[in-house]
């Protein structure tokens, strides 16, 4: 829902383990009565699994409650009885990093199936470990799954599978922030009447993709990042809505999606979403088996099950987002809406971040900027 008839504006209220029972790297396509012996073969799998545990961010995909859903719905789907066990979790990357870590020293997974954003992909292609169990997703899921231009939803080397779309952009107290205050541009963000009101993330959420050189370029968002950090009143993680529902920030600037006020506009929550007039980013949600997963069969399934149409409806109930690559979807509707306004998009993916120099590095410059601002 891309409106209020201002070009550009976005406003919201708002491994391989032994005994392993699926198909692993095989081709990429397989014809449907292949597909259906392959996901039969997954399927009575983690029926032998009892428990599926997972660990990410407590305001990510539902939290606890959403994955309790999913899986229940799963369970429901296939005829499994696996039971959901979720743990609060960091952010997408350092969760990441935590996987690389126990799996280098040997140690048990803390989580069997993984869910996370393309940088994470990018850091589990880089390890010099196996980090995520190859698996040959387009054999495994009930209807096919379309490729975009220059996007693949497949992770190279098939360590992971694309599940969900999400704009990056700017989330906003509706209460304190309306009309011509709404930011539409990066420079609205620092009229000097936001002064220590406004939040950055510190991870530097969306810039780091602006200032890569199909976007916004380096010099320019390192310009105006050293401009937000003197701006800025402090750092907070995406998902923590309190923070500005409570007045204590007025925006957020940049959040990693439009999820948050997707579902606070379902409960009045008052919370409204814009994305920028000089460029926007659909962040890629991923999700994967790591290769320390006790329950890889589960874990998989799990990941097939959100690919379904009804997977994909509850994934949109729970989470705030679906996938753009689907038809009915509604972030298809979204991004279609930013791309008529005239706006650059740039779909986030391992391979784009792969293709770029020095992205981590950016990254890590940003985030120093930031936490030096404050």
């Amino acid at each position: 829902m891309v409106g209020h008839s201002m070009l550009f504006r976005f406003v919201r209220a708002v491994g391989v383990a032994a005994g392993m029972a699926f198909i692993i790297a095989a081709s990429a396509s397989a014809a449907p009565a292949a597909q259906s012996a392959a996901l039969q073969k997954l399927i009575e799998g983690a029926k032998k699994e009892p428990t599926l545990r997972a660990m990410w961010s407590a305001s990510s995909l539902g939290g606890g409650s959403g994955f309790i859903k999913i899986v229940n719905a799963m369970n429901k789907r296939y005829g499994t009885e696996v039971k959901p066990q979720f743990t609060p979790g960091t952010d997408m990357q350092r969760m990441m990093a935590n996987t690389v870590r126990e799996i280098t020293a040997g140690q048990q997974g803390s989580s069997d199936v993984y869910w996370g954003n393309a940088e994470a992909m990018l850091q589990a292609m880089r390890a010099k470990v196996q980090v995520m169990n190859p698996m040959d997703w387009r054999s495994l899921l009930e209807r096919p799954i379309p490729s975009g231009p220059g996007f693949d939803p497949i992770a190279p080397g098939n360590i992971a599978l694309a599940s969900s779309s999400t704009l990056v952009g700017v989330t906003y107290n509706s209460d304190l922030v309306k009309g011509d205050d709404i930011p539409r541009r990066l420079d609205d963000v620092l009229k000097p009447k936001w002064k220590g009101k406004v939040a950055s993330t510190p991870y530097a959420a969306g810039l780091r993709e602006f200032a890569m050189p199909d976007l916004l370029g380096r010099e320019r968002i390192l310009a105006y990042t050293k401009k937000l950090a003197q701006h800025i009143g402090g750092l907070v993680r995406c998902g923590e809505n309190d923070r500005l529902t409570s007045g204590e920030f007025v925006m957020l600037a940049f959040s990693c999606g439009d999820e948050y006020a997707n579902l606070a506009q379902k409960t009045g929550t008052p919370l409204g979403y814009t994305v920028m007039e000089e460029a926007v980013v659909s962040h890629t949600r991923y999700a994967g088996v790591p290769a320390n997963s006790k329950a890889p069969n589960a874990a998989a399934l799990f990941v097939v099950y959100m690919h379904t149409e009804e997977g994909q409806r509850l994934m949109w109930d729970v989470g705030g987002f679906d996938f753009h690559l689907y038809p009915e979807s509604n972030e298809k509707k979204n991004i279609d809406k930013v791309r008529a306004a005239g706006a650059k998009v740039v779909v986030n993916s391992p391979q784009w971040l792969n293709s770029l120099k020095g992205f981590a590095e950016m990254q890590a410059e940003l985030e120093k900027i930031l936490r030096q601002g404050r």
